[in-house]
């Protein structure tokens, strides 16, 4: 165990409950671990993820403490003993360390292959007298690939066997590892199918107060917000929570400050190498770090594991578990935003912009739901309709018979014709047909009155709508329509006039195409927002099908 030469905060290797219990903070997660342990038959292994320098070895350790009594076989064994080793000296590493903590007394030959250690953690279960052998594998991810499947497997399928081997009940695996544990979650045989995931959290303000208290054995008097102070900088990072109370106990304050404090924090983005070692892993994994400079950017996207750049990310250490994924601590935040290049400003751009994109999304449903009518009116009425008409028109008070001919839609500013077309054999002539405007911009081109005598048989009528094209507006859907009517009047004298009604739709044709222009952009923008928030969806969607498996129809 190494000391600081200036104080006793530890800032290398894990730290012993005992000799170091004034700065060893017991974390949450380890009342689980304990309650597996002590359970009256295993119903799962423990994995235990964190990040680098995050005191897993030393929850390890305080495992050990918290379970030694004669009813437990306990076994810390450190796998980084092992990186670049062949298979017999994997295999006979880990069974050398069971054997010296369980059986020392054993003289049989150690195992060489994954068949063999299977038979040695038989043998070692049915000698040994305790009720429980609790196995902490530590720095699991120095496990060689080529060996991984195969030596975690074993452990598979002691789990699996217990129920016909009662000496494998006794076992109870906690693994322990970083970033590179995940790669054991493929294959049936991952011994993480079988483990409860145990991720290790950062110290909570309480933590940060437990460290604070050791201040006034140096003679360094602490205001009660030092703890607050701390935490704000490190959010209860282990490591740089002892490392900044390292560097202010080295220089020895009469009483700390929060300026003080703040400095500090800001030389550990000069100084360590903690931040350096983290970055680098970051920069050697392409995807992570493209996904890492959007949220240091300040783009909003959820946590959750079930993505895996974001997990991890998170079992590098970069961001913390939270609502929307966020960088860990502000000590991070300012060494990232510096690695990155991205200025405050920017960020607190993209940070505005994330938040407003779900208002921008329900913005651009909004503006297709506008447009919707108007798009659903002009395809009924214009698009699809029946456009020429042919009608017969004849009264029996004028005894005539007339087809009346034209193209019910019009467009502004272009001429319309309206035949009439009399048949003098089954009709009275002479008469006289007049068009009658009933709206004030429509104009008849060439006179409103036509004659019809005994030999005429057609006479046409031409007019059009006078004024531009409306502006466009997604609040009047329907379709504007003008009417017309042709008067009937025979020069015999006695007889009535009678009228023809005629009712045109009127083809805006901007304002269409202004419509449809607008509700492209608005589909455009709008499934571009949601490819956006596609992992969000994906969450959505995710936890609609949790409820549907607990909710069976």
């Amino acid at each position: 165990m190494a000391n600081n030469d200036h104080t006793i905060f530890k800032t290398r290797g894990p730290l012993d409950p005992i000799q170091d219990h004034s700065v060893c903070v017991l974390r949450p997660e380890l009342a689980q671990v304990v309650r597996l342990a002590r359970a009256s038959q295993v119903d799962a292994y423990a994995a235990l993820l964190s990040s680098r320098q995050t005191g897993k070895t030393t929850f390890l350790y305080q495992l050990s403490a918290q379970l030694r009594s004669p009813g437990f076989g306990l076994v810390l064994i450190d796998l980084g003993s092992v990186q670049d080793q062949p298979e017999v000296q994997l295999y006979r590493f880990v069974a050398s360390a069971i054997r010296n903590e369980l059986a020392p007394g054993a003289t049989e030959p150690l195992p060489s292959n994954a068949v063999e250690f299977q038979q040695f953690l038989l043998s070692v279960a049915r000698q040994s007298p305790v009720k429980r052998i609790v196995l902490m594998l530590d720095e699991v991810e120095a496990v060689p690939a080529k060996l991984s499947d195969a030596f975690f497997g074993t452990f598979r399928s002691v789990f699996s066997t217990r129920h016909n081997e009662p000496a494998f009940e006794k076992y109870l695996v906690v693994l322990s590892g970083a970033k590179e544990l995940s790669r054991l979650t493929g294959g049936g045989n991952s011994p993480l199918n079988i483990a409860e995931r145990i991720y290790l959290k950062d110290l909570t303000l309480d933590g940060a107060h437990t460290l604070i208290k050791n201040f006034a054995t140096l003679g360094i008097a602490a205001p009660t917000e030092t703890a607050q102070w701390v935490h704000a900088q490190t959010r209860g990072h282990p490591y740089l929570t002892q490392k900044l109370c390292a560097l202010i106990a080295e220089k020895n304050p009469v009483s700390i400050t929060k300026d003080l404090v703040d400095k500090l924090a800001s030389a550990l983005l000069r100084s360590d190498d903690h931040l350096e070692k983290m970055i680098i892993e970051i920069d050697n994994d392409p995807p992570i770090r493209n996904l890492l400079g959007k949220i240091v950017s300040g783009q909003t996207m959820s946590f959750t594991r079930l993505n895996p750049h974001i997990a991890r990310l998170e079992l590098v250490g970069a961001i913390r578990d939270a609502e929307d994924c966020a960088i860990r601590n502000p000590i991070y935040d300012e060494a990232l935003r510096a690695h990155f290049g991205i200025g405050g400003a920017a960020r607190a751009t993209n940070q505005l912009l994330g938040k407003a994109r779900p208002l921008f999304l329900l913005a651009m449903f909004v503006l297709i739901l506008l447009n919707a009518p108007l798009m659903i009116a002009y395809a009924r009425d214009i698009g699809f309709a029946t456009r020429t008409i042919n009608d017969v028109f004849n009264p029996a008070a004028l005894g005539i018979y007339a087809v009346i001919r034209y193209d019910n839609v019009i467009r502004a500013n272009q001429l319309t014709t309206i035949t009439v077309d009399i048949d003098p054999l089954a009709s009275n002539a002479p008469l006289v047909v007049t068009l009658h405007e009933n709206d004030s911009d429509i104009i008849i081109d060439g006179g409103s009155t036509r004659e019809f005598p005994v030999s005429q048989h057609a006479e046409r009528f031409k007019f059009l709508l006078n004024q531009k094209e409306i502006p466009y507006n997604p609040f009047a859907p329907a379709t504007v329509t003008r009417k017309l009517d042709l008067i009937f009047q025979s020069k015999t004298p006695g007889k009535p006039s009678m009228t023809y009604h005629a009712e045109f739709r009127v083809d805006y044709y901007s304002a269409f195409l202004t419509s449809l222009a607008v509700s492209g952009a608005g589909i455009a923008a709008f499934f571009g927002g949601l490819w956006l928030n596609v992992q969000r969806i994906r969450e959505i969607f995710a936890a609609l099908a949790r409820a549907l498996k607990l909710n069976p129809q």
